[in-house]
């Protein structure tokens, strides 16, 4: 079965700037999010501390609402459920739900094939006769389904939390979890070297994971035989896709004169890079365009492209939306078409100031094509970084490396921060450290010593930034095709 994303998912990059690609990053909150959904089932009724049994008579919106009650409430209680058998009916559809134990019925005698050699292998199923059944019925025109038979009358041994983990049912492993297996796995990583590198990126001792090393490699040996007809239909969909967004940007431009946009192409007349902006957007950054930020931070799941915007603030310290791209890959020369793009929309008008992300390319792009602009990296970029680098190499120690690190961050004279920089560096052992050695390297854009009297507005204020987020989820929610995702920005800048 090939896994063509239906979607277009949006995710943060995890790629380290450190520019090791067996490096990544995590972000804050996104990371625990992760390992709770890991370990516990997320069911829309509050914790599994307080789920109550089923009991007839209980009414639930659906099957499916109906299936994650009772599965959370068999997790807790040491043992995992399956869907048996549903009924149909032409005014109903689906009118009956059989859930049942995983250890309900038994396994059917397989017939041995003549010379077939078959592995004795012994069924958990014992004929349990644990079980919720469902009945739809419509009330007042609204489906309801009701619980008609329930029994939790175990005949095996109900299992510790420790053991009901394990059970097939909740060894799930997370997108992000897959996105890092096989990159790990791409990279050479045996199976059970990507397990230690999830358990120690994650801060867990060893068999805590969600899912065991089996799961692992079922995992890459299954996605290994439909990677290349899955990459292969990718690659026509984007095609497909970039020629709609292309197409929404000449209709726009025809029903709009101030509108303006940016394309290249690669030697088959394929779209590698697109950029737009609007006639408001640009009188607006003619008034606010001092300080820019830059945001690069998404990437495309579907497509693998790089979303970029350059956002501003005006004198209300509303966020504003200057232009964006969708970029084919990270590299100095989609970067420094981005800078040159967003240049030409401008009429060649440079801001005096442009933030953005700790991204040592992009950095590169940014003194060829914007020479006179000084570069600005914000603590709300650094900190989560910084968590992610040092948190757990250092341990109970990284409380006051933090301490020490934002000391540093607001001291005054350039010469001090770079002295005590190297005595902090010296103090917690970090002197061959690639991390703290890419941090010193761009401390000019970043360190108050360094960047006193750049002009920054009131961009780096914890309520933009938060603006910001907020702009960037609402684009980001509507899952959609690229020309969906062109209507997207425009119905959020309020075109």
């Amino acid at each position: 079965m090939v896994l063509v994303p239906s979607k277009n998912m949006w995710m943060k990059r995890q790629q380290c700037p450190c520019g090791d690609w067996k490096c990544f990053v995590t972000y804050e909150g996104e990371a625990d999010a992760a390992s709770i959904s890991s370990c516990s089932v997320n069911n829309g009724f509050g914790s599994s501390e307080g789920t109550v049994a089923p009991y007839v008579g209980m009414v639930f919106k659906s099957d499916d609402e109906a299936f994650d009650y009772y599965g959370n409430f068999a997790r807790k209680n040491g043992f995992s459920i399956r869907k048996e058998r549903s009924r149909l009916s032409p005014q109903l559809g689906v009118y009956k739900r059989d859930f049942v134990c995983y250890r309900s019925g038994f396994a059917p005698a397989r017939k041995k094939q003549m010379g077939e050699h078959q592995r004795d292998r012994k069924s958990v199923r014992c004929g349990c006769d644990a079980k919720m059944y469902l009945s739809k019925e419509v009330v007042d025109g609204v489906s309801q389904w009701f619980v008609v038979q329930f029994s939790n009358v175990h005949n095996h041994e109900l299992l510790e939390d420790d053991q009901v983990r394990l059970l097939p049912a909740y060894r799930k492993i997370q997108e992000l979890d897959q996105e890092r297996i096989l990159l790990l796995s791409k990279a050479g990583f045996p199976v059970h070297r990507i397990v230690k590198v999830l358990e120690l990126e994650k801060g867990i001792q060893g068999g805590q994971l969600s899912f065991l090393e089996r799961d692992v490699r079922n995992f890459i040996q299954n996605r290994k035989k439909v990677v290349q007809e899955n990459d292969a239909l990718l690659t026509e969909k984007r095609e497909t896709d970039s020629k709609d967004l292309l197409e929404a940007c000449r209709t726009t431009k025809e029903a709009d004169p101030f509108f303006v946009y940016d394309v290249t192409v690669d030697e088959n007349n394929k779209v590698e890079n697109i950029a737009w902006s609007f006639g408001d957007s640009i009188n607006a950054y003619n008034m606010f365009g001092d300080v820019v930020y830059f945001d690069t931070t998404y990437c495309s799941m579907a497509y693998g492209l790089i979303f970029g915007v350059w956002l501003g603030i005006d004198n209300h310290g509303k966020n504003i939306f200057f232009a964006c791209a969708l970029l084919q890959d990270e590299t100095p020369r989609s970067y420094a078409w981005a800078l040159q793009a967003f240049l030409r929309f401008t009429k060649g008008r440079y801001p005096q100031t442009i933030i953005t992300d700790i991204d040592p390319v992009l950095r590169e792009a940014m003194r060829s094509d914007l020479p006179n602009t000084k570069h600005f990296i914000s603590l709300y970029n650094i900190l989560p970084r910084v968590s992610s680098w040092f948190s757990l190499p250092l341990g109970p120690r990284f409380t006051e490396f933090k301490y020490e690190f934002e000391t540093l961050y607001r001291l005054e004279n350039m010469d001090e921060f770079d002295y005590r920089w190297n005595q902090m560096v010296s103090q917690f052992g970090l002197n061959s450290d690639k991390h703290i050695a890419l941090l010193f390297s761009v401390r000019m854009c970043w360190a108050l010593s360094y960047t006193r009297g750049y002009f920054l507005a009131r961009i780096v204020s914890s309520t933009y930034w938060k603006s910001v987020d907020t702009f960037l989820k609402g684009i980001f929610k509507a899952e959609t095709c690229l020309r969906g995702f062109f209507e997207q920005v425009q119905h959020n800048i309020g075109k």
